[in-house]
């Protein structure tokens, strides 16, 4: 609504170069976002686990502690994208992953060789809203892994409810979560202002930065046990100012584990 609205503002004073652009980016965006978006993340990844390198060790300690009747942990990675975690994983494992975006499957295919160690199943296309339809079964799964995800999903609860009719009695949930900042921070201003007119969102993909992620995990129950830590990220210590800017944006963090 608001992109119309300021389209109509351009257009009824003159401007109609300025329109025709904000027009063609928006139809850029509409055919080719997921495509560009696919891309773009691949190499976030890479920067982004430079600077939460530590924090990932010990998000997936006790992973890496599970054991497996059948000899191999079975991980659900939701929003597994091209496997951005597949490095931490130091178990045996078998991976699944459920992403909505196939532009996802070719970094992904290719990032598989660098792992011959872990058995990394075909991308199934799916929702994690609606895992059933991405073929996963109830109480199926080890683990379900989610970092950088519950921001862009439609509904969270809906989420919660399906990592919890996958995951096996006594499976652990681990996440990882960029979120709001708290109350007299001035970035939670920002990130406010950033989701009006539904403005961040069209530019990454879906992305909230509005979310209160933590708060949603503990209300939603249903748990054995739940453990989870707020921080900041780390900032980056190059001259990347693209990732610095996106890093303020999303400094606030969560990351925990919650037991079936």
């Amino acid at each position: 609504m608001l992109f119309k609205a300021v389209l109509l503002f351009f257009l009824f004073f003159g401007f109609k170069s300025i329109a025709i652009f904000m027009l063609s980016v928006n139809l850029a965006l509409h055919l080719f976002g997921k495509r560009f978006f696919a891309a773009f993340l691949n190499q976030f990844y890479v920067k982004y686990n430079r600077v939460a390198d530590p924090l990932k060790v010990k998000l997936f300690k006790e992973l890496n502690e599970m054991k497996s009747s059948d000899g191999k942990v079975k991980i659900l990675e939701v929003g597994g994208a091209s496997g951005a975690n597949f490095a931490y994983y130091t178990v045996p494992a078998e991976i699944d992953i459920v992403d909505p975006n196939p532009h996802f499957i070719p970094y992904l295919d290719e990032n598989k060789k660098n792992y011959p160690n872990l058995q990394i199943n075909p991308f199934k296309q799916g929702f994690g809203e609606d895992l059933k339809a991405a073929g996963i079964a109830d109480n199926s799964v080890d683990a379900v892994v989610m970092t950088l995800v519950l921001c862009s999903v439609e509904d969270q609860i809906k989420c919660l409810q399906e990592v919890q009719r996958v995951l096996k009695p006594g499976g652990k949930f681990f996440y990882m979560e960029h979120i709001i900042a708290d109350e007299g921070d001035n970035l939670r201003f920002v990130q406010l202002a950033l989701m009006q007119g539904g403005f961040w969102p069209c530019l990454v993909d879906g992305c909230c930065t509005d979310r209160d992620t933590p708060k949603v995990v503990n209300k939603f129950g249903g748990w054995s046990k739940l453990d989870q830590t707020k921080y900041d990220l780390p900032a980056n210590t190059d001259n990347d100012y693209m990732f610095s800017a996106l890093r303020y944006v999303l400094r606030p963090h969560v990351m925990g584990v919650a037991t079936k």
